[in-house]
């Protein structure tokens, strides 16, 4: 059998907010890829699959959960170990990358056991809601025996690094979309088409973002706002929506595949994007793809200063940045933008050249397969 290189780790495989990890899975190594998880592979009515070789250990969810969640997993062993182990050797696995630290934890000690090298990546929870445990702070130290932790951010870098990581194995590395060769172009219109792109959970509130808008909207009434995204505050959208009789102006569109996605994203005029750390579990994000995705469809951002948003947003020159939970402000800057095409299009001019820069997919394959010692 030809060399494999690289085990991915992943709890789930078809989470619709998970793109990051289906590109990871995909495209990171194509045909040299095998994937580790603890649910059904091709999950019916998952909006996405992967054709590469899976392993589902033996062991059901519950144990899973029992497992990874425990802390008492020190040695860094899932499940069904041989199994795992086999298949691992079997596929010649050079690097193991798991997702999530708390589930990378589990194929720690075994990457060791076989020789492989073993990388953790950090995303929005498990470097927020997670490091209020001091159980999992603890725990994670010990990822000062992988080869490196991955995390999107320079401010989640430094919450690793503070919690007692060795700071030459925490590397940055920003999540990639697609990015066009040529800024896109927009026509004059009368109308300006905000867009919002995300779950609708607590952490992207989703009724400060529609509130903001709605307030907006009072002072420019051809303001027009599509959100994208399906979640448990999707009915409480609605509501809002229903309650103030904004059903002309905002389109809430529930969950879309990507391709819908881009086309909206074409139609736009404006990102906008209201998101705050969860007070009941401190969860926060990481660096939200789908603002990448707006900068690289040449969309000036409206945005929070929250998690690694401003590492991506320069506030003034390629959109504004408001503090979290201020909806005057962002309503203000919504409004600015609105009334003000000139300044649409430098700032969207910028954010596109912004994510051309440094926000490419090619980029992030790149960084990680030079970060994993493997070649393409």
């Amino acid at each position: 059998m030809s060399a494999t290189s690289l085990a991915i780790a992943v709890p789930q495989i078809g989470l619709t907010s998970e793109t990051f990890v289906q590109r990871h899975v995909e495209q990171l190594l194509p045909n040299r890829t095998v994937v580790l998880t603890r649910e059904p592979h091709n999950v019916v009515g998952a909006p996405w699959h992967t054709s590469c070789p899976v392993l589902t250990p033996v062991a059901g969810r519950s144990a899973w959960h029992r497992i990874v969640r425990s802390l008492e997993n020190a040695r860094g062993m899932p499940p069904d170990v041989g199994r795992t182990r086999r298949f691992l050797e079997h596929h010649h696995v050079e690097a193991v990358m798991g997702e999530y630290l708390d589930f990378a934890l589990c194929y720690l000690g075994l990457s060791r056991r076989i020789g492989a090298r073993f990388y953790a990546h950090a995303h929005g929870y498990d470097v927020s809601k997670l490091l209020r445990d001091p159980r999992w702070r603890a725990a994670y130290r010990r990822l000062n025996d992988a080869d490196g932790v991955i995390t999107v951010s320079a401010v989640t870098r430094d919450r690793l690094v503070a919690l007692g990581l060795d700071a030459a194995r925490v590397h940055v590395v920003p999540c990639g979309v697609d990015v066009p060769r040529e800024a896109p172009s927009r026509p004059d219109r009368e109308t300006v088409r905000c867009i919002a792109v995300g779950r609708m959970v607590a952490k992207k509130a989703p009724i400060l973002l529609l509130d903001a808008f709605r307030r907006a909207h009072e002072v420019c009434p051809r303001l027009r706002l599509d959100y994208v995204g399906a979640g448990p505050l999707l009915a409480a959208a609605r509501q809002f929506v229903q309650s103030f009789r904004l059903e002309h102006a905002v389109k809430l569109h529930g969950w879309q595949i990507n391709a819908t996605v881009y086309d909206l994203l074409a139609g736009a005029d404006l990102f906008v994007q209201h998101s705050v750390v969860d007070d009941e579990t401190g969860d926060e994000e990481g660096l939200p793809v789908s603002l990448l995705e707006g900068m690289a469809a040449g969309l000036p951002t409206v945005a929070t200063r929250h998690g690694g948003i401003p590492e991506a947003v320069d506030d003034g020159t390629t959109g504004a940045l408001v503090a979290e939970g201020d909806v005057v402000d962002m309503a203000a800057q919504i409004v600015r933008l609105a009334m003000d095409r000139d300044l649409r299009v430098r700032l969207g001019r910028a954010a596109w050249a912004r994510a051309r820069q440094r926000f490419t997919w090619e980029g992030e394959r790149q960084a990680l397969l030079e970060l994993m010692r493997l070649q393409a």
